[in-house]
C-alpha cells in the first residue's frame, strides 16, 4: 500500500536533487518535519515536537549568527544524548507505517466487489490490509470514521456498504484492543451529541455493538428508548431501526411495530437488515403465497436477504413452506431460488435427513423431482440418499 503524499514528498525531493535546485532542497528540508506530522502522519504530533527541537537546537549549532547571545550555543551531553534517544526512538528504529493513505485506499476498497463479507474472513482481512503497520493515532482515526458513517451517513458512498463497515468497526474492536478504548469513548460522545432525526441510525448501531449501551448518558438512552416506543410505521422512512429487535432494551416495542407493517414495509425492514428475528413472519408470509409471481417475489423478497445467515431449522422451515402451498413448489423459479440459498450454507446447516426425506417425498408425489434434481444432488452431500419410494398401501378383502 503506497502513500501518495509521502510518494509526492520523494518525487519532489528526487526532481530538486537531479536538477540542482538549491532553493527547492531547501524548502523541503525545512517542511519536512510538518509534512511528516500533518500530512503523511508517519510521525504523531509529540514525535513532531522534540525533532523541531532537535532541528532548533541544530541550527543554532551549525549557525552560530542564529543566536542573539554573544557566545556559542554548546549544547550539554545530556541533551545530545537526549536528541540522539529521540532520533534513534522516534525515526531510525521506526519500521515503515501506513499515514493518511489508509482511508483513500479504504474507500475505494469497501465499495469494490473484492471485499469479504464472511465474518471471520473479514476481520482477517480488515486486520492485515488497515490495521498492522498502522500508526496507532491512525487506527484511532479508523475508527471514528467507520462510526461517524453509520451514524452519520458520511460519506454518502458508503450507504450502500454498512454491513463491510460495521465489519470493519468490529475488526478495530477484536483485533486492535489497545485502541478501542479510545474509539469507544469518541463513539459513545459522538452518539450522546447526535441530533433527533439520526437516532435511528443509533438504535441500529447499538445493535451492532450493545456493549456501548451502559456507557451512554442517563438522557441519550432515555431519548433512543422514547424513539423505539413511539415509532410510528406509516411514516416510518429509515427501516434500519427494527435493528433493534436484538437490544432487549428494544425488543417491546419494535415486536409491535413490526407486526403492524404492510407486506411492502416489512420487505424494506428486511432489506434494512435482515436479523434473523424477523425471520418467522418472514417464512410465514411466504408460506402462504397467493399465485406462482407472488411465491417468486414473496422469496426474493422475504427469503433471500437471509443469504448465508440461516441454520438447519430455519432451511428446514423453508422446505417445508415450499411443500405447503402449490403455487410454491410449482412456481417457476423456487427450484433455483432454493438452490441459491442451499449453496451458501455450511454442511452442519443443512436441513436435517428427515426434512429431506420429507422434502423429496413431496416433490416426488408432486411429480416435480426433474425440476429439483440439482437441488437433491446438493443436498446429498454428507452420505444423505434419496429415500425410496414409500411402499403401495393394499387393501385386504
Amino acid at each position: 500500500m503506497g502513500d501518495t503524499a509521502a510518494t509526492a514528498f520523494l518525487q519532489s525531493w528526487d526532481n530538486a536533487t537531479i536538477t540542482g535546485n538549491i532553493r527547492k532542497l531547501l524548502q523541503l528540508e525545512a517542511s519536512i518535519i510538518e509534512d511528516a506530522t500533518k500530512n503523511t502522519q508517519v510521525v504523531n504530533q509529540i514525535a513532531g515536537k522534540h525533532l523541531e527541537r532537535l532541528r532548533e537546537d541544530r541550527h543554532l549549532c551549525a549557525h552560530p549568527a542564529f543566536s542573539a547571545e554573544a557566545e556559542l550555543f554548546e549544547p550539554s551531553p545530556e541533551l545530545v544524548r537526549l536528541h540522539l534517544v529521540n532520533t534513534v526512538e522516534l525515526v531510525l528504529s521506526q519500521e515503515p507505517l501506513q499515514g493518511k493513505a489508509i482511508f483513500d485506499l479504504f474507500d475505494a476498497d469497501v465499495q469494490s466487489p473484492g471485499f469479504p463479507t464472511q465474518t471471520a474472513r473479514a476481520l482477517d482481512y480488515v486486520e492485515q490490509r488497515y490495521l498492522e503497520r498502522v500508526r496507532a493515532q491512525n487506527v484511532r482515526n479508523f475508527g471514528a470514521v467507520l462510526a461517524k458513517s453509520l451514524l452519520k451517513g458520511v460519506p454518502a458512498q458508503w450507504e450502500s456498504q454498512r454491513q463491510k463497515i460495521v465489519l470493519s468497526l468490529v475488526a478495530v474492536r477484536e483485533r486492535a484492543a489497545s485502541a478501542w478504548a479510545d474509539v469507544s469513548q469518541a463513539i459513545v460522545r459522538l452518539i450522546d451529541n447526535l441530533d433527533p432525526q439520526e437516532r435511528p441510525r443509533a438504535i441500529a448501531f447499538i445493535a451492532s455493538f450493545p456493549d456501548l449501551w451502559p456507557l451512554l448518558l442517563e438522557p441519550t438512552r432515555t431519548a433512543l428508548q422514547q424513539t423505539v416506543e413511539n415509532v410510528d410505521p406509516a411514516g416510518l422512512t429509515d427501516f434500519r431501526i427494527f435493528s433493534g429487535l436484538t437490544v432487549p432494551q428494544f425488543r417491546g416495542p419494535l415486536t409491535r411495530a413490526v407486526a403492524t407493517l404492510n407486506r411492502e414495509e416489512f420487505a424494506k425492514a428486511i432489506s434494512a437488515q435482515p436479523i434473523i428475528e424477523l425471520w418467522p413472519r418472514a417464512i410465514d408470509l411466504y408460506r402462504e403465497s397467493g399465485g406462482w409471481r407472488a411465491s417468486e417475489a414473496n422469496f426474493r423478497d422475504l427469503i433471500a436477504p437471509f443469504l448465508g445467515r440461516l441454520k438447519s431449522q430455519q432451511l428446514e422451515q423453508l422446505l417445508d413452506a415450499i411443500l405447503h402451498n402449490a403455487q410454491n413448489w410449482d412456481a417457476a423459479e423456487t427450484d433455483q431460488l432454493l438452490l441459491s440459498m442451499l449453496r451458501n450454507v455450511d454442511e452442519a446447516d443443512l436441513p436435517t435427513p428427515a426434512a429431506r426425506d420429507r422434502f423429496y417425498h413431496g416433490i416426488r408425489n408432486s411429480r416435480r423431482l426433474e425440476k429439483y434434481q440439482n437441488v437433491f444432488n446438493l443436498l446429498q452431500v454428507g452420505g444423505w440418499v434419496p429415500p425410496p419410494p414409500a411402499p403401495e398401501r393394499r387393501e385386504h378383502d
